[in-house]
């Protein structure tokens, strides 16, 4: 049975080892990351695989959204703890796995939906990732209710030095009221990024909202 560390007044106690003060925490914390990883974050990760391969074989994809999502919320939330806890910076690795649950609500929708993958990193500094997965939440959701589309692309590309992710629609284009709608907080989250944000529309031709940050060498 696992016996889990103790701390009392200052001092910590580690399975199999008496260490104490910061050398003990170091453990300890290195100890905990290691039984997360090997535990949940193992099982989390085979219970998506399992439920991304019973969507292909029922056809239940729409019903096994949801818990397919809130696996991989759960799962990018452990390894952001793992990252805490051996004082790293933390990664996302479900950027693109994220997308293509945003598009999968446009689907539902009677929307078509495409997502194009060119280059794009395996993984991201978690806080570039959840500013990025927000503009394109929130742009999608901007197709959702307010363009009229019938078909949305989510292309995500890897420049020279910099990512792009753009969202383009073929809907009825932004109207004087609409311009402005949503592209402050799309903006801020852009220049958090030391990124801009572009706004491409003409009525009746659809619309098309680019993101472009640094990221590499140039970052």
């Amino acid at each position: 049975m696992t016996t889990v560390p103790v701390i009392e007044a200052g001092t910590l106690a580690l399975p199999g080892s008496p260490a104490t003060g910061s050398t003990g925490l170091e453990e300890a914390r290195a100890w905990l990351a290691r039984e997360l990883h090997d535990g949940a974050v193992q099982r989390l990760t085979v219970m998506s695989v399992e439920i991304e391969r019973l969507r292909r074989r029922s056809g239940l994809g729409g019903e096994l959204d949801p818990l397919q999502s809130g696996v991989r919320a759960a799962l990018n939330d452990l390894r952001r703890l793992l990252y805490d806890l051996r004082d790293e910076p933390p990664v996302d690795t479900s950027f693109v796995a994220g997308v293509r649950d945003l598009l999968s609500e446009l689907s539902r929708a009677a929307i078509v939906a495409d997502l194009v993958v060119q280059g794009w990193p395996d993984e991201l500094p978690f806080d570039m990732a959840a500013n990025l997965r927000r503009i394109c939440g929130e742009a999608l959701a901007n197709v959702r209710r307010h363009s009229g589309a019938s078909r949305v692309t989510v292309t995500l590309q890897a420049l020279a030095g910099s990512l792009a992710l753009t969202v383009a629609d073929d809907g009825r284009g932004l109207g004087r009221a609409e311009a402005g709608f949503g592209r402050r907080g799309m903006a801020e989250r852009a220049r958090e990024m030391r990124g801009h944000i572009s706004v491409k529309s003409a009525p009746g031709r659809g619309t098309i909202v680019r993101c472009i940050v640094p990221h590499g060498g140039d970052r």
